[in-house]
């Protein structure tokens, strides 16, 4: 297990605890780089975001459609209509 401390002012060096993957020991932080979840969260955002853009794809492809798009003209014109 290999640990990395990264000083972010001047201090006295302080105990860290091994299992710490990012916890504030007064002007240090801990960085485990063998913690299972270290970069799970940018992962997980990566993740989402290419869920976002298929998502944004399909939906402009449906939008686009004929039957759809004649549908939705019909809405409008019948809304403004009233």
């Amino acid at each position: 297990m290999s640990n990395t401390t990264i000083t972010t002012a001047a201090s006295t060096s302080q105990a860290i605890e091994p299992d710490a993957v990012l916890e504030p020991h007064g002007t240090e932080l801990a960085l485990n780089s063998d913690h299972p979840d270290l970069g799970a969260s940018t992962a997980e955002y990566a993740v989402i975001v290419l869920a976002a853009a298929a998502f944004g794809g399909v939906m402009a492809a449906v939008l686009s459609s004929d039957s759809v798009s004649g549908l939705l003209l019909g809405i409008i014109q019948k809304a403004l209509s009233v």
